[in-house]
C-alpha cells in the first residue's frame, strides 16, 4: 500500500491511496468504503475548524462512528497479534498508562475476551449486521 500526496494547484491537496493486487483483493470494497468514511470525517473536521454549519450532522455521526468500530477492530486484531508484548510496549503503542494496560488485560478487555464482531470483520471481512432504523 502506497500513499502519496501532491499540490492541486489551486491551494488543495490530492491524497491518492494505491493498493496491490493482493490488498485489493483481501479488502474488496473495504478499502472503498473505509476511505469515504475517513473522507466525511475529514470534510466534518474542515468545516467544523471553519466554523461552517451543516444542516445535519447524522451523517457525520453515523459515519465516524463506523469507522471508529472498524478501526477498533484492527486495532484489538493487532493486539491479540502479539500476546507476548509487555504492558509498556502496548501503553506505548495504545498512547495510555502501563497500569491501564494492565488492568485491562488483567480484565480481559485488551483485547476483548472474545473478538468482537468487529474484529472478526478486521480479519475476515464478513460484515456485521448494520443496525435497523
Amino acid at each position: 500500500m502506497d500513499q502519496t500526496t501532491r499540490p492541486t494547484g489551486d491551494g488543495g491537496t490530492e491524497i491518492t491511496l494505491t493498493l496491490t493486487a493482493r490488498e485489493t483483493e483481501m479488502l474488496a470494497d473495504d478499502a472503498t468504503d473505509a476511505v469515504a468514511l475517513l473522507a466525511r470525517a475529514l470534510w466534518a473536521s474542515a468545516d467544523l475548524r471553519s466554523g461552517t454549519g451543516r444542516d445535519a450532522w447524522w451523517p457525520v455521526v453515523m459515519d465516524v462512528s463506523r469507522l471508529i468500530r472498524q478501526l477498533e477492530g484492527v486495532r484489538d486484531a493487532a493486539v491479540r497479534e502479539m500476546p507476548d508484548a509487555s504492558h509498556g510496549e502496548l501503553a506505548i503503542a495504545l498512547g495510555i498508562h502501563r497500569q491501564t494496560v494492565a488492568s485491562r488485560r488483567r480484565a480481559g478487555t485488551l483485547p476483548p475476551a472474545q473478538p468482537t464482531e468487529w474484529e472478526q470483520w478486521a480479519r475476515t471481512g464478513s460484515h456485521p449486521d448494520q443496525p435497523q432504523h
